[in-house]
């Protein structure tokens, strides 16, 4: 990091269906387009396989050939990867985002609330705990794809003069029918955490025939697209976010003073 500032590529891809070694070979040659130094490398949800209904038939153990591959790129480009794909743990199957850094450290998030309009809901066990990545200064907390319809739990908290978190970060395959969604609930994700916001969706056409638009962007705290890639486009894009940006607008408008205390039991 220079200057509190955190270097993020936000890939934004068109995943191959059910493919995973197809799906490295085209990450790895994405990754080719990153020609500086970056602190995070965010990749769209189930990026190694889709959103397939057959999560039971796909998923991995923690350990498995994903992992692998994702911790190897790690440490090749010397930064934080995040990204989610199915998991199996003590014979439950989980939407699993993992967040591994070049030194091999990782955590993960079981994304949780599985989308009810497809299988993911019945063979998809839901997640009961948030994870907090910390960046330097920089504390970021991950969500997947659905979630973001849920406000109670992507609420942010301040205590002992912390937030809890500064981004909030949407890794999706948001169908393109409803981009218009997409956009507002990251928008409002920012405005009322007082946070930036990122997400990051996929492109292309699945073999369900769903489209994928992308639309990945970043939100400003204010709820200002600060950024957003081409639609239709699979590609990187490198960015760059200000810490102290980010404190002169809470310092400005300190509502976060005024959020009710709450927790989910």
């Amino acid at each position: 990091m220079i200057d509190n500032e955190l270097h993020i590529a936000i890939v934004q891809q068109n995943i191959f269906w059910e493919d995973k070694n197809a799906n490295f070979e085209r990450l790895e040659k994405l990754f080719a387009q990153i020609d500086q130094p970056v602190d995070l490398v965010i990749l769209p949800e189930t990026f190694n396989t889709g959103f397939s209904p057959n999560a039971k038939g796909l998923a991995e153990p923690d350990n498995g050939p994903t992992f692998q591959w994702m911790k190897k790129w790690a440490e090749k480009l010397s930064s934080v990867i995040m990204g989610s794909w199915y998991t199996i743990d003590n014979g439950q199957v989980f939407n699993r985002l993992f967040c591994i850094s070049s030194k091999g450290l990782w955590n993960y998030y079981n994304k949780r609330h599985t989308f009810r309009l497809s299988s993911e809901s019945k063979d998809v066990t839901c997640g009961n705990h948030t994870m907090i990545v910390k960046i330097d200064d920089w504390k970021i907390q991950p969500f997947v794809c659905y979630d973001l319809r849920f406000p109670v739990w992507t609420r942010n908290h301040f205590s002992n003069n912390h937030f809890q978190y500064d981004i909030a970060i949407f890794i999706a395959n948001w169908p393109a029918t409803r981009a218009k969604a997409w956009q507002r609930l990251l928008q409002a994700r920012s405005i009322e955490n007082q946070c930036y916001t990122i997400g990051v969706n996929r492109v292309g056409t699945d073999a369900l025939g769903t489209p994928h638009s992308g639309n990945s962007m970043v939100i400003s705290p204010n709820g200002n697209i600060i950024h957003q890639l081409d639609e239709n486009n699979e590609m990187v894009k490198v960015l760059k976010l200000s810490y102290s940006n980010l404190e002169r607008y809470r310092n400005k408008y300190p509502f976060h003073l005024d959020w009710d205390d709450f927790n989910i039991n």
